[in-house]
């Protein structure tokens, strides 16, 4: 994909551009001990900076094709990452997290509105 500033040089408009390339959450706090009490998330790609022992995450509810991208930057904690209510990661039990260890990233990318496949 295209840098930005390369899509308005060739005739979009910054919102446009920025539309294009998603949003981003730089600094998201995980929260809660279970799926019901997760942080949502809501930035295309989100850098969890803060969270204790057994916090997560959650996917928001997407349309089929649409990916979210989210790294743990938490030195010492691994981050729960959660589907939407009902869904799966990778065809697992249903509303079961992942498990992101400390200092990595990973792709989620929606089959259809809550089940997602991960790519790390």
């Amino acid at each position: 994909m295209p840098r930005a500033d390369y899509m308005v040089a060739g005739g979009l408009t910054v919102r446009r551009a920025q539309a294009i390339k998603g949003t981003v959450d730089a600094a998201v706090s995980a929260a809660g001990t279970n799926q019901a009490t997760a942080t949502l998330l809501t930035a295309d790609y989100s850098l969890v900076t803060t969270g204790a022992a057994g916090t997560g995450v959650i996917l928001p509810t997407l349309v089929a094709s649409d990916d979210m991208v989210v790294a743990n930057g938490v030195s010492a904690e691994s981050l729960l990452v959660y589907p939407p209510a009902g869904g799966k990661l990778n065809n697992a039990t249903a509303n079961l997290p992942l498990t992101l260890p400390s200092r990595m990233a990973a792709r989620f990318v929606c089959l259809n509105t809550i089940d997602f496949i991960v790519l790390s």
